[in-house]
């Protein structure tokens, strides 16, 4: 067998629900393909009529299909190294990761979707309960990382809220203050320096 294991994303053409999964294969050093679907023509294709879709070909020709963002990305996360080898650092990590998640889908249905002032409070609410918990479990670490002393998925995705939130034209909503977070800042701005969270971006 020659060659190497392929991969393809098929999303739309937006970060959205694929960067993660986009960034973790970045980072990982492995070329990758996005697929942009004819939507909703292609809807039938996938296998349960929702995007993201993770395709893996191996060298013999065998393939792995895999849907729903947060399965591809515990997947790739896990693939790559990504996530801690100890089964109960590994739990912790992901524990992480679905908070954080947790409030950029709260974020999002505020800013694209109902746009107000109920959602607006969700948010605001779960985001502050999020700075309160998360920003001293990150001013403990010695390495500023949340597991360990190297970049693990709730540090990506962790990013992504960060970049996301305090891009967003309505500044109120940014409460990522470098004075009022320094750890969760500094840990964006590590994970940043990586090259391939850059090309993770469409």
């Amino acid at each position: 067998m020659t060659g190497a294991t392929t991969y393809t994303i098929e999303y739309f053409p937006v970060d959205a629900l694929a960067w993660l999964s986009r960034a973790l294969l970045s980072l990982a050093g492995v070329e990758y393909k996005n697929i942009f679907p004819d939507w909703p023509a292609d809807k039938e294709k996938t296998p349960f009529g929702r995007l993201p879709v993770l395709t893996e070909i191996d060298p013999d020709g065998s393939k792995f299909v895999l849907a729903e963002s947060r399965a591809v990305e515990l997947y790739l996360a896990k693939k790559f190294g990504f996530l801690p080898k100890d089964s109960k650092q590994e739990a912790i990590a992901i524990q992480y990761h679905f908070q954080i998640l947790d409030v950029c889908e709260t974020f999002v249905f505020h800013v694209y979707h109902y746009k107000n002032e109920a959602s607006r409070d969700k948010y605001l609410d779960r985001i502050k309960i999020f700075i309160q918990r998360h920003e001293p479990i990150l001013a403990k670490s010695k390495s500023g990382y949340y597991c360990g002393d190297s970049l693990t998925l709730p540090d990506i995705c962790l990013y992504y809220l960060y970049k996301t939130v305090t891009s967003c034209e309505d500044q109120s909503l940014n409460l990522f203050a470098s004075e009022q977070t320094p750890a969760i800042s500094k840990l964006a701005a590590m994970v940043v320096e990586n090259p391939g969270i850059k090309r993770a971006f469409l």
